[in-house]
């Protein structure tokens, strides 16, 4: 049984730019779980260039994301202009048009064996403070959060059917026929990083399942973990 601090996170707009979108830059549905880091050390204000250092073990951590929102998008132009010799007289303009999603909420859960991590967050969420603002993707997204407690969780493995309420890396699945497509969901696989080094180069990727709506997936996974309210969950 381990403890993890549950808040929720949102905000009207959010980008997380995937990597392989070029000119146009297309978002991810959710903060990916090096997101979620970046997000986690802005509030307890661990340096930019160094917080990653905290996240190489993946056995020293465990986080959880959820869908609270049904993911919407939309698109508009935006119109980047040239500063680089001066802000009053503006010649060169570029129009990009960019995914952004719109009003975006997400529940996290959260672990960490270093206390001082565990401890800080714990105290900041509590507090509602943060000590950087922390936004969803880009720093004009400005973001929310809200502090729902701290809770104890049991993990078990089983070949039993459970409502997943996170979104469920593949690699937790028990096998390839372990999702019931049930009728009304969109579930939907994506790629996403999971893992990356403080140089930022991402050193992990996976395939992530999720359901559009914030529905829960039916399925049979490798661990699955259990809060004091009855969410199923599964970590990273």
């Amino acid at each position: 049984m381990i403890k993890v601090l549950v808040f929720r996170l949102w905000g009207d707009y959010g980008h997380f730019k995937k990597f392989y979108t070029t000119t146009s830059p297309l978002t991810f549905e959710f903060p990916p779980p090096v997101t979620v880091f970046g997000i986690i050390s802005a509030i307890i204000g661990l340096d930019k260039d160094s917080y990653l250092e905290e996240f190489q073990d993946a056995s020293k951590y465990s986080v959880a994301i959820c869908i609270e929102k049904p993911v919407k998008k939309v698109r508009w132009t935006q119109n980047l202009i040239d500063t680089k010799r001066h802000f009053w007289k503006i010649h060169n303009r570029t129009q990009i048009r960019t995914e952004f999603l719109k009003d975006p909420g997400f529940k996290i859960y959260f672990s960490h064996h270093d206390p001082k991590i565990y401890d800080a967050l714990k105290g900041k969420l509590m507090a509602h403070k943060s000590h950087y603002s922390i936004s969803l993707g880009l720093s004009e997204l400005l973001a929310d959060f809200e502090f729902l407690g701290e809770q104890a969780i049991i993990s078990s493995t089983t070949d039993k059917w459970y409502k997943i309420q996170s979104v469920i890396p593949c690699s937790a699945l028990l096998d390839d026929q372990s999702i019931e497509f049930e009728s009304g969901r969109e579930i939907f696989k994506i790629n996403y990083p999971v893992e990356m080094m403080p140089d930022r180069v991402v050193s992990r990727r996976e395939d992530v399942i999720f359901e559009r709506m914030g529905l829960p997936v039916a399925c049979k996974v490798k661990q699955v973990s259990v809060t004091e309210k009855g969410d199923e969950i599964v970590f990273f």
